[in-house]
């Protein structure tokens, strides 16, 4: 006879836990819950930080409540093992699909684990093997048209920091991943601390494409234009976290805050106001401050936009490359 451990929550609600994932700064549990109001599933990411993560307030959390629930187990239920055998065939869904169990789905495939439950559903044969291109694609198209309106709505930085961590892909191919962690040490924060594919750390910092800061001083210096002062701020900034980044270079436990990266030569990306406006004179002149520094590379929110753009057309294009093989070999 089978043995289920229930546990009791501090709402005295009973439960049954599984990990389901634990990473070395974050950990993700799922508990089915049972209330006199039915059976629930709550799936939480935690900080570790905390030596006894409360179950009552997770990082995230994602609820579904027993009516969502049951018509999930019916659709894995209906479903699973006919795809699984190669005996189903997939069919466009009808309007009627509920809207709430639509939106919960979204919400599960916007997750930063979203790869991961993608690959299941692809190995798993549920999607066809071109989806994966087709749902990344439109989620990046999707993504730069909120980037064309925030930068019309001049947006605070917060807003930007939250558009850069849902969408780290535009941030280039260098970057394998956001670090949880931000600290350098206790006085200085990056907005964001990357790993690149060869597990060495960089940083990235952004700056509110408007309000204010200018990118160009007024006046020239020798008929040359000079960056101006909020520009020289922003890059000091960057240099200082680059070089407290470097005196962690021999500390074990500031490595293992950054999910094992190691600190040789960090490098930091800048990103600092607009350039859509500019003509032939400051883009010589960007071409040339940028050429300037060794360990710092600044952008401006145009070019991450057209950075963006060509990295979506690219993805298209993938896409169309493979239907087109496809169509070969079919005929």
């Amino acid at each position: 006879m089978d043995v289920v451990r229930i546990q009791e929550s501090k709402k005295g609600n009973s439960f049954v836990p599984k990990v389901l994932r634990n990473k070395q700064t974050v950990i993700s549990k799922a508990n089915l819950v049972f209330s006199p109001g039915g059976i629930s599933l709550k799936i939480g990411r935690y900080n570790k930080a905390t030596k006894q993560p409360d179950e009552e307030t997770p990082k995230s959390e994602l609820s579904l409540d027993n009516e969502e629930l049951s018509n999930l187990v019916s659709l894995l239920q209906d479903n699973y093992n006919l795809v699984l055998s190669g005996k189903g065939e997939y069919i466009k869904a009808g309007d009627d699909l509920d809207a709430a169990f639509v939106r919960k789905l979204r919400d599960i495939f916007a997750g930063k684990d979203k790869e991961d439950v993608i690959d299941f559903f692809v190995k798993n044969k549920f999607l066809p093997d071109d989806l994966e291109i087709v749902l990344e694609t439109k989620r990046r198209q999707a993504a730069i048209l909120e980037f064309e309106a925030k930068l019309n709505d001049n947006e605070v930085e917060y807003a930007w920091q939250k558009w850069f961590t849902d969408n780290s892909w535009v941030l280039g191919g260098d970057f394998a991943e956001i670090i949880d962690e931000r600290h350098i040490n206790t006085q200085n924060i990056a907005d964001y601390l990357v790993k690149d594919f060869d597990g060495f750390v960089d940083l990235i910092e952004i700056k509110r494409p408007e309000g204010g800061l200018s990118f160009w001083n007024p006046e020239k210096d020798h008929n040359n234009l000079v960056p101006h002062g909020d520009l020289i701020k922003a890059v000091t900034q960057a240099q200082v976290y680059l070089i407290e980044l470097e005196k962690e270079i021999d500390s074990i436990a500031t490595r293992d805050r950054l999910s094992g990266a190691s600190i040789i030569k960090p490098r930091a990306t800048l990103i600092f106001g607009r350039s859509n406006l500019w003509g032939e004179e400051e883009k010589t002149a960007y071409r040339i401050l940028n050429s300037g520094y060794s360990n710092i590379t600044i952008l401006t929110y145009d070019h991450v936009l057209r950075r963006s753009r060509r990295m979506t057309n690219l993805q298209e294009m993938l896409k169309k490359d493979k239907d087109t093989s496809s169509d070969k070999d079919n005929q």
